[in-house]
């Protein structure tokens, strides 16, 4: 899988719960092929720990038919429950998502959507726009 990547420096005390490689492989395993960045970011506040965007084919964007995922930091002593949970629910969430978008008609491709999962209180939760 070829895409760009953006990594952000981090301050102490702070990781990023998911591993490049452990996308990568997830990703690859999905056959997906139509992301064109993946971004590693450090959160400033706020529960949400992983979205997807896909740019609407409707957009005149270079993006427009791609998928971007960004990942946010989390405090360094949340990584391990949080990338557990990331493993578990969200990739399979996330992959599943990302090939409905390769695959789906003319009509939900057309126009943007994006996948959001937040980690907050030991659960991951999932919402869609």
């Amino acid at each position: 899988m070829v895409y760009a990547f953006d990594k952000h420096r981090l301050p102490r005390g702070f990781s990023f719960p998911l591993k490049r490689s452990s996308l990568d492989s997830a990703l690859t395993t999905a056959h997906i092929t139509r992301v064109h960045c993946v971004y590693y970011w450090w959160r400033q506040t706020g529960p949400i720990v992983l979205r997807a965007d896909y740019c609407g084919e409707a957009n005149r964007a270079w993006t427009a038919g791609q998928a971007s995922i960004t990942l946010y930091a989390v405090p360094a002593g949340e990584r391990s429950e949080t990338e557990s949970a990331l493993i578990a629910q969200a990739l399979p969430q996330l992959c599943t998502w990302l090939q409905t978008a390769e695959l789906a008609g003319n009509v939900w491709r057309g126009v943007d959507h994006t996948l959001v999962f937040q980690f907050k209180h030991g659960s991951l939760w999932s919402s869609t726009t």
